[in-house]
């Protein structure tokens, strides 16, 4: 299992245009005076064919050729890991084969109590052919783990996967629009296999995304309204109906584009992840739950964010 960057790999991806230099690191107080808050990201980037065509390039030099001069074929896509209080990168592959590709996405990322970090990759058809399951991928230990959903229906997609803090791996199932109804379910660590979960009250006439669950025991969700406003939903095992606790803004102004990840630090901090609508890149956020206020961070070049446990 490939886990490590070398200089060499961190070098082609620069002269390819995949890793964008300058990682971000902590900069801001609320963030370094938090150890708890460990957190990782995850997203794709190309790969090039050929490991000898591009020179090795240490990780702190700059480099600004022309890509043009860049010959190498690019056609493979990696799995990449960045942590965001060290900047470190990682790129994951299994045997040298890598574990994400190209007509693939990204649809679920979390840590179980264990530390393992979990991946969810659905494919997706572009042709009449029947698209295969969802996978899940677990990072953690000496191997990488490869498990298939099964469960869910042709028109269904696993996502906002959600590590336990009593050691179980849940999730929210949907249509693959994105519209409801949205299941709660558990999933086998072993099989694969997904079953609901009844315990917890999800309002499924509504468009619910992503999971987290904070020290006392109480869940979170967000809803997402026509015009992409989001709200940010207290779920609990022993609530009759989930509560709307406030619509989320930054500055005043209204969230307007969902939220890539919603998680909940050890000292019960909620965090969200993404970026307004046009507004790039996508930063990690602190929630205050009775205002909705969103505090930006720290920006971070990944697709999904996860704590890192262990």
């Amino acid at each position: 299992m490939g886990y490590k960057l070398s200089r060499r790999q961190f070098g082609q991806l620069v002269l390819a245009g995949t890793v964008v230099s300058g990682f971000s690191y902590l900069t801001n107080k609320v963030l370094a005076q938090t150890p708890s808050l460990n957190i990782v990201g995850i997203g794709s980037t190309s790969i090039p064919t050929d490991p000898t065509a591009i020179p090795e390039v240490k990780a702190t030099e700059s480099y600004n050729a022309h890509q043009n001069s860049v010959t190498t074929d690019i056609n493979r896509v990696g799995l990449v890991l960045r942590y965001l209080t060290t900047g470190s990168t990682q790129v994951i592959a299994d045997n040298g084969k890598p574990l994400l590709e190209s007509n693939e996405i990204l649809n679920g990322f979390t840590s179980l109590r264990d530390g393992t970090l979990v991946v969810a990759i659905t494919p997706v058809t572009t042709s009449r052919r029947k698209a295969t399951p969802t996978r899940l991928i677990f990072l953690g230990g000496a191997s990488v783990k490869t498990l298939r959903v099964s469960g869910l229906n042709e028109n269904q997609q696993l996502g906002s996967l959600l590590g336990t803090n009593d050691g179980r791996l849940i999730g929210l199932v949907g249509k693959k629009n994105g519209t409801p109804p949205i299941t709660l379910v558990d999933i086998d660590l072993q099989t694969g296999v997904i079953s609901p979960l009844s315990q917890i009250t999800i309002p499924n006439d509504e468009r619910v995304s992503n999971l987290a669950e904070c020290p006392d025991g109480n869940f979170y969700t967000s809803l997402l309204g026509l015009n992409g406003e989001t709200s940010l939903v207290q779920l609990g095992s022993n609530q009759e109906k989930p509560i709307v606790l406030a619509q989320l803004k930054v500055d005043g102004q209204a969230w307007n584009n969902g939220l890539q990840n919603l998680v909940c630090s050890g000292t019960g901090q909620l965090l969200a992840f993404g970026a307004m609508r046009y507004k790039p890149p996508n930063a990690v956020y602190s929630i205050d739950k009775k205002s909705g206020n969103m505090t930006r961070l720290e920006n971070f070049d990944v697709t999904q964010i996860a704590l890192a446990r262990g």
